[in-house]
């Protein structure tokens, strides 16, 4: 989650409002407090020592907001957590018939540091259920503008690939129950090590933004440990605060290795579990939105292409969704597919496992509806359809699709979302 979200007033903003509610009403008794002062029960007491004293406790007031305001510390946060099960054990989304609560929660804290006027330290981390809560950072860098239009930032931050990268685990912030997976879900990395500049020109009615950012990273991925070095990439994002549009291009070096479906090999059997080993992948993404307040449309297009046994992916989602008061009814479709199959023609356990298991070829259909019961906490219920399983199932549960004859599954959601 970065800053630029915009997220409920915490709690220490509050009772900043409280403090500058008390010097109201303090000014507001001022008059009743002179006359009273008149008379002969509280003659002892003259109108000038309560104007002194009064003057002393707002001054008092007044330094404690300063000095607040000063502090140049910030915090933010959010908080999901719901409930999500499958008609079967294929995996969709990591959702299985056995899946847990633990399985949708997390809990963030952001602070937000000022190193001077025009640099900051921005940090984040996340507690998640399925990792028994244990804090990991998921934002760590310093970020400084020379200019107004220019931003400079170094550490580590979100891979800025898809609409939704800034805010990936910010349930609050996206209007489905989970980010369309059939974009969002081939590429599992999402923080790496770098630096970024961005750079915005602004116009009469609209805005466009230039991102540049490099670096590397290393993560878990759908299949196994990824490696991404030496990434290089430029987004592009021009916005009429009604119309957005969005394309992003960068490349890597990979390294891949399939640790989790080297799992299924048996001890006697030594198979070579690297799906790319310093080879060359590319990224490419196109995303466009509308949102007249009432009417919410998003849609993104990608390719995933790497050298090498890792599928190279098209992917694409379209979603809609309609604001009635603080019910937003939607509607979604997704589709992604495997370009490159004829690469994956042989075994990966010999006589067992073929390395077409790590082909795709789906279709997704959801349906769901977003309840904004108070700022900043939202209920979200969606129905998931998934068919075409089949015709490949990479980044599924391999062991049960291995066994089964399942060409679809249903997976239904239950979400609460907080943001502060």
């Amino acid at each position: 989650m970065d800053c630029r979200v915009s997220l409920a007033s915490s709690a220490f903003n509050a009772s900043l409002k409280t403090r500058i509610f008390l010097m109201k009403k303090l000014f507001s008794v001022a008059p009743l407090a002179l006359a009273i002062a008149a008379t002969p029960a509280l003659a002892q007491q003259s109108t000038e020592e309560t104007l002194e004293r009064m003057q002393q406790q707002l001054n008092s007031m007044q330094q404690q907001v300063n000095s607040a305001r000063n502090t140049g510390v910030r915090f933010n946060g959010f908080f999901s957590t719901g409930y999500a099960r499958g008609s079967n054990d294929a995996g969709y989304a990591g959702i299985t018939d056995e899946s847990e609560v633990n399985d949708l929660s997390l809990f963030a804290l952001q602070g937000t540091f000022d190193v001077s006027q025009k640099s900051q330290i921005v940090m984040q981390l996340v507690g998640r259920g399925a990792d028994d809560w244990e804090p990991e950072v998921e934002w760590a860098y310093l970020s400084h503008r020379p200019t107004n239009n220019l931003q400079l930032r170094a550490g580590k931050m979100r891979i800025p690939f898809f609409m939704y990268s800034d805010s990936l685990e910010v349930g609050y912030a996206q209007p489905w129950a989970r980010p369309p997976q059939s974009v969002y879900g081939p590429i599992a990395v999402t923080s790496y090590v770098g630096a970024d500049a961005s750079y915005n020109w602004n116009f009469d009615n609209s805005s466009l933004n230039a991102n540049f950012f490099t670096g590397f990273t290393d993560e878990d991925g759908n299949s196994g440990d990824v490696q991404l070095r030496n990434i290089a990439g430029l987004n592009l994002t021009w916005t009429d605060y009604v119309w957005t549009v969005r394309g992003v291009a960068a490349t890597a070096e990979a390294d891949i290795d399939a640790t989790r479906l080297a799992a299924l090999v048996p001890p006697n059997v030594t198979v070579d579990s690297q799906l790319a080993d310093g080879d060359r992948g590319n990224f490419y993404g196109l995303g466009a939105s509308y949102d007249d307040g009432s009417w919410q449309i998003i849609g993104e297009v990608t390719r995933v292409e790497v050298d090498g046994k890792f599928a190279d992916t098209d992917s694409a989602y379209l979603s809609v969704g309609h604001r009635f008061g603080s019910w937003t009814p939607y509607i979604a479709t997704g589709w992604t597919e495997s370009k490159d199959d004829n690469e994956r023609t042989g075994a990966f356990i010999p006589g067992a496992v073929p390395e077409s298991i790590l082909n795709y070829q789906r279709n997704e259909y959801s349906v769901g509806t977003r309840w904004d019961i108070t700022p900043g906490v939202a209920i979200k219920a969606d129905i998931t359809h998934v068919r075409g399983l089949q015709k490949g199932f990479g980044n599924l549960n391999t062991a049960y699709m291995l066994s089964s004859n399942t060409d679809s599954t249903n997976v239904y959601t239950l979400k609460l979302d907080s943001a502060f």
